[in-house]
């Protein structure tokens, strides 16, 4: 039932202005990115997906598998009018009988015209017959999020197979029954791969990780907290299926959310799931020892691993006479943005892990992994990922799910150690600021400055730059004459917790923008008339004190808040201050120049914030920090 026919509804695409592309030439003259040129050399990047193709507005949850003839499939579900979690989509393939250096023509294997979601695509390979099975969700179109998540249109799974690698596929059979225990809400599979075990008693069951909500007793469907985790599997080749292990804690700080899994060594089943509660590292493992009919202890917090609350892939890499056991899990390696997409890598079978190979320095979220070649002895891993360039002028769509890419990474690169990354040094304080991207250095306020266009720098998160519910000022000069979105100026900490930013809006009519929330609930916005995206140098300072919070621009006031009481500004805080973009990614991306960041843990008076505008220096307080941002340096 699969067929090619494009969508018929084009997307539409944004203007883009000369001084944005200017920008963008200016920033590309700054140093090389902290990925390591013998990476970028061996290891290839090719484009699946890009975000337009075939009519579609986004292609997002990629899954890949290697057929048993060494074709590679490449899945994703294809959204028609947007990146969101609900709306019309369908679920596609794309071929490629060359390692993945070229992709065929896209397939379309469910949707291709209704108004419905489908979504989720879980292939898996059965090594003995070839067959490949796929399973994947299907939510009504007049369905929306409280109607999942109450039951009122609980997703609907439905099964496939190719028997001649992927070429054609049979029609679609629904196998919800077999799946669902009546009370569970929202149901999923994966998203990513499914495996075949190969060892002990149930050698040969395919088995599909999943993920279930629940209403827990005396809440109601729409605050529930209830998320469990649990394995799918099949001893039939995928003709039947059913429910096997379950973990249902209860626990609102530990909520497994999307899992996949590997066979271990050992034989037990491996599986490592996104926590969609509180953990430190936001990644939750258990294992299986009966091939994934009951769990061996309930999901616990990964050790070793920080990342973003986003999807994650694992596979391994067995023992060699040259290389130990290697369990890899595909993950950004960032707390809080989904960018830096890595290769961590466990060597006692996910008990600890290190981060071992940074595939993508960019915007990148989700991610599938397949070890390729391994019948020929050449194994590599292969990695598709969501992914896109730092900044797509006149684009506001965010950029980590604009493409979806394929790598191999030879395995030999999996020790090779990334570099130190850049930094630009804080000449106040220990706290350089760490470089992304490749900023160009410029004429600035005071001597130079740093172009930005999706580009930053992030200050670490430290005590000195915490500044709870304390007192502080920051501050800094900024020059843009972009219009296409909101920009970050400063971004402090988190997006949705306890923060404070500096924004340039011009979606808003070119104002500046500050705020400041606290963890107690209280939250000021301070705003200042103007056109400031006029390509002059415009200082900005922001200061919290005891009695208020005051909004400088160009030394003077701008506006003012009341106290925001006695509530802190870094409370559970997981990552430190950006220049130039948010924290939970490259979004609101600055593009234009920034000289001379100040950060105190005291207030300045009126006095001292013209002074500091005027002159770059101030008397009578002591900065914890203070960035130039007139170069750039390599950490040694």
């Amino acid at each position: 039932m699969s067929k090619t026919t494009p969508r018929r509804r084009p997307l539409v695409a944004a203007l883009t202005g000369a001084a944005a592309l200017a920008m963008v030439a200016a920033s590309a003259g700054g140093p090389a990115s902290a990925t390591d040129d013998e990476h970028v050399a061996q290891a290839t990047r090719t484009t699946v997906f890009t975000r337009g193709e075939g009519g579609y507005h986004t292609f997002r949850i990629p899954a890949l598998v290697e057929a048993t003839d060494g074709t590679l499939l490449a899945f994703a579900q294809a959204k028609v009018d947007g990146p969101g979690d609900l709306g019309e989509s369908d679920v596609v393939v794309k071929r490629s009988t060359d390692g993945g250096s070229t992709w065929g023509a896209m397939q379309v294997l469910a949707g291709g015209g209704s108004d419905d979601q489908w979504a989720n695509a879980v292939p898996v390979v059965d090594a003995t017959t070839g067959r490949i099975v796929l399973s994947m969700n299907y939510i009504d179109a007049d369905a929306d999020g409280e109607d999942v998540e109450c039951g009122r249109a609980a997703a609907t799974t439905y099964i496939q197979h190719s028997d001649d690698h992927g070429a054609s596929w049979s029609d679609l059979v629904d196998i919800t029954d077999m799946l669902n225990p009546g009370n569970w809400r929202r149901v999923s599979a994966g998203p990513g791969h499914g495996i075949q075990l190969t060892q002990g008693e149930h050698a040969g069951r395919l088995v599909i990780p999943g993920r279930h909500t629940y209403v827990e007793a005396g809440q109601t469907c729409t605050d529930s907290t209830g998320a469990g985790g649990h394995v799918r599997y099949s001893d039939d080749g995928g003709l039947s299926w059913q429910i096997g292990a379950v973990d249902e804690q209860g626990n609102p700080d530990l909520r497994p959310n999307e899992v996949s899994a590997v066979e271990l060594a050992d034989g037990r089943l491996y599986l490592n799931a996104r926590d969609q509660g509180d953990t430190a590292g936001h990644r939750v493992d258990t294992t299986s020892s009966d091939g994934g009919e009951t769990f061996d202890e309930p999901y616990d917090a990964v050790n070793g691993v920080v990342t973003s609350t986003i999807q994650g892939s694992v596979t391994r890499l067995p023992a060699t006479a040259a290389n130990p056991d290697r369990v890899i899990l595909s993950v950004t390696n960032h707390p809080t943005a989904r960018e830096k997409l890595t290769l961590w890598s466990s060597f006692d079978s996910g008990e600890t892990w290190e981060p071992s190979y940074e595939v993508y320095d960019g915007p990148s979220a989700y991610s599938d992994l397949a070890v390729l070649d391994e019948r020929r002895g050449n194994r590599e891993v292969g990695v598709l990922f969501e992914g896109g360039e730092r900044f797509y002028p006149g684009d506001q769509e965010l950029t980590y799910h604009h493409d979806i890419y394929f790598t191999r990474v030879p395995e030999r690169l999996l020790d090779v150690p990334t570099p130190p990354p850049a930094v630009t040094p804080d000449v106040a304080g220990d706290h350089d600021a760490t470089i992304s991207g490749t900023p160009g250095i410029v004429a600035g306020r005071f001597g130079r400055g740093l172009s930005l266009a999706g580009d930053y720098a992030e200050l670490p998160l430290t005590d000195e730059l915490s500044f709870g519910s304390e007192p502080f000022t920051a501050a800094t000069w900024f020059r843009t004459d972009y219009l296409g979105n909101n920009q970050a100026i400063l971004y402090a900490h988190d997006r949705f917790g306890p923060r404070w930013w500096i924004q340039v809006e011009p979606n808003s009519g070119n104002v500046i923008r500050a705020q400041i929330s606290t963890d107690k609930g209280s939250t000021r916005t301070l705003t200042a008339l103007g056109d400031f995206v006029d390509n002059e140098w415009h200082h900005v300072a922001l200061v919290r004190d005891v009695d208020g919070v005051v909004l400088y621009v160009d030394g003077q006031v701008a506006a003012t808040g009341a106290s925001i009481g006695t509530g802190s500004v870094s409370a559970g805080a997981r990552t430190g201050i950006r220049v130039g973009a948010r924290v939970d990614g490259i979004n609101a991306q600055f593009v234009g120049a920034i000289d001379e960041v100040w950060l105190f843990d005291t207030a300045l008076t009126a006095e001292q914030v013209a002074d500091l505008a005027a002159t770059n220096s101030v008397q009578g307080a002591t900065p914890v920090t203070h960035l130039p941002m007139k170069q750039i340096t390599r950490q040694p």
